[in-house]
């Protein structure tokens, strides 16, 4: 599953070693008076739907960064939490949890209250239309956050791709039509699908504009989910500037490699 940015500053200097014996994975905690941890970098789009959804639903999290810039995602200690060296991890109860949607729904299941159970449904087809549009988000949405991942950040590509701005399109439009069916995407409530959705599409955004007179619905949506979201701006807007600004940074980078 590719729910986070795997490797964007392999070339940076190596992880101080410092940190490197001071994580195991706890035993089980059967009492759960522990908080969960939550490893995250703001920059990724499956890390901020890991962080607003803590934040929706009140979940006390003990927040714990990683530094790319010093390839902390590489270091002996975390790879000990997740050997694929990605995030969001949660760890509770002496698990680790690896991938942003397993995360988001546990997040609900096990820690939501009544009030919350819009978010992920209890309800069967509202929550398989829930999951059907998480499958879209990792499926369509994020697979074009990878092929501008692979052509700009691996790669050597000096401007967005005429391939990668058609896939953006692509994704648009579908989520476009979903949106023709109601006010959010999996239905008349906030759902989990709509955070995990949201996070990625404000990145791709900055990348290929979401037009209002060819994507009148979308761009409604985007201003709901502004307003319903805590933490909004501090979180999402600020993460996605992050890497929309190391795209940026490697567009440049590249060009010197063709000058």
């Amino acid at each position: 599953f590719s729910s986070t940015l795997v490797g964007w500053l392999d070339t940076a200097p190596p992880a101080s070693k410092s940190r490197k014996n001071l994580f195991t994975l706890p035993t089980r905690n059967t009492n759960m008076s522990a908080r969960p941890i939550l490893y995250y970098a703001l920059f990724s789009p499956p890390a901020r739907a890991a962080l607003l959804t803590s934040k929706l639903i009140g979940l006390n999290v003990e927040l714990k960064a990683i530094n790319y810039a010093t390839q902390e995602h590489h270091s002996d200690w975390f790879l000990k939490v997740n050997p694929r060296h990605t995030v969001p991890v949660l760890v509770d109860q002496g698990a680790a949890l690896c991938d942003s949607h397993a995360i988001i729904t546990y997040m609900v299941n096990q820690y939501g209250q009544s009030q919350h159970e819009h978010l992920y449904p209890k309800d069967f087809l509202k929550r398989a239309v829930v999951d059907e549009r998480l499958y879209y988000e990792d499926g369509v949405l994020f697979q074009v956050i990878k092929d501008f991942v692979a052509r700009i950040l691996h790669g050597e590509d000096i401007e967005y791709h005429r391939k990668s701005i058609e896939l953006s399109h692509n994704a648009y439009s579908f989520l476009e039509e979903f949106l023709s069916r109601s006010s959010y995407v999996a239905g008349e409530q906030l759902s989990l699908a709509d955070i995990s959705i949201n996070t990625t599409l404000i990145t791709l955004h900055k990348l290929v504009p979401i037009e209002e007179r060819r994507y009148p619905r979308i761009c409604a949506w985007m201003q709901r989910m502004r307003d319903d979201l805590p933490g909004y701006e501090e979180i999402n807007e600020q993460g996605a500037q992050q890497l929309y600004q190391r795209f940026q940074n490697a567009l440049e980078y590249n060009m010197t490699k063709h000058a």
